[in-house]
This record gives C-alpha cells, sequence and structure tokens, in this order.
C-alpha cells in the first residue's frame, strides 16, 4: 500500500469517527462564516470562538443575577467547599 493510500484511508476512518451535522444556512451566510476561517481553523473553531466572545443573554443575566443576589466567597472558602 502506498503511502498516499494509508494517508486517505487513516482521513477516512477519521471523518467515520466525528460526530458531525449539517446545519442549514443561507449562501450569503456560509459566505460569511467563511470569511472567519483562517488558518487551519475548522467552522466548529470558527463557531466556538464567536460563541465565546458573544455568550447568550440569559447567560449574562444569569451572572449579573448572581452577582447582585449571592454572597461573596473568597477562595480559601471555595477550596475548602470543593475539598481541593
Amino acid at each position: 500500500m502506498h503511502s498516499t493510500q494509508i494517508i486517505n484511508t487513516i482521513k477516512m476512518i477519521v471523518l467515520m469517527v466525528m460526530s458531525t451535522t449539517t446545519i442549514p444556512v443561507k449562501q450569503e451566510t456560509l459566505a460569511r462564516l467563511r470569511s472567519y476561517k483562517v488558518g487551519g481553523a475548522t467552522y466548529d473553531d470558527v463557531l466556538n470562538d464567536l460563541m465565546d466572545d458573544q455568550p447568550p443573554a440569559g447567560f449574562i443575566r444569569e451572572h449579573l443575577r448572581r452577582l447582585k443576589e449571592e454572597t461573596f466567597s473568597d477562595w480559601k472558602d471555595v477550596r475548602k467547599r470543593l475539598r481541593l
């Protein structure tokens, strides 16, 4: 078996093992998404980076509620509570 055949076989096995899904988007959206893809980044990398930069509004609301309503704990208390 030639090295090219081995590499192609490995690529096929990786593709079969990876869990993926299809997300329908408009052509304009796909073009925009492609513009964020640089270097060796995958679409999964791009989407996760975008989501990390802009968390959902519900997450922000919950974070603000906790800051306002919950008591402050210093790191010593946190470590003790988590047995670290």
